[in-house]
């Protein structure tokens, strides 16, 4: 069944949780590495993944027709078979030269925080202080814990550290910024 009309929350800060309309899903995953490998597409600090990136940060080894198809095999279709019983339908999007999530179809608090972020620091550039204030505040609010906290991966770990240090450089701007304007964040 294809559920278009859901609301699917992905929360990554804090703890790592799955919820469809309210109701939490995917509990119980098929393995550990098959959790590692969709954890490490969420990561909103790459649009997508190329093949050559995902075989060696999960199989260790470039991408070669061997080693492609093995992550195939072995990870791709059992991850799709889940996601597809687990949400009704796969937000995976595999094309030829790489791999990446469906961002229409689901809510990912990273994602949230780091456009936010990201904005927040833009407007400062711009002068635009209040407007900046007021996306740092709204950034540090959705950073709840550490980004997917006892999740191992290669791309996890430099995505955890990536989206720390941008939550304390956002942090410090927020605090520099109501100094200089006398306000409280």
């Amino acid at each position: 069944m294809d559920r278009h009309d859901t609301s699917i929350e992905i929360q990554t800060f804090g703890r790592f949780s799955i919820s469809v309309d309210g109701r939490p899903v995917a509990t119980v995953w098929p393995d550990d590495t098959t959790k590692v490998l969709f954890c490490s597409l969420l990561s909103p600090l790459d649009l997508y993944f190329t093949w050559d990136r995902i075989c060696r940060s999960m199989l260790g080894v470039p991408e070669t027709l061997s080693s492609r198809s093995q992550l195939d095999e072995i990870y791709i279709r059992p991850l799709n078979s889940f996601l597809n019983k687990e949400l009704g339908f796969s937000p995976l999007i595999a094309g030829r030269e790489h791999i990446r999530i469906n961002q229409q179809r689901i809510h990912v608090d990273a994602f949230e925080f780091h456009s936010t972020a990201i904005e927040g620091l833009r407007l400062v550039s711009l002068g635009n202080h209040a407007a900046a204030l007021k996306n740092l505040i709204k950034a540090e609010s959705l950073h709840t814990g550490i980004y997917l906290p006892g999740i191992k991966g290669k791309i996890i770990s430099s995505t955890r550290k990536d989206l720390e240090s941008l939550y304390k450089i956002a942090v410090t701007t927020a605090l520099q910024l109501t100094r200089e304007s006398g306000c409280r964040a």
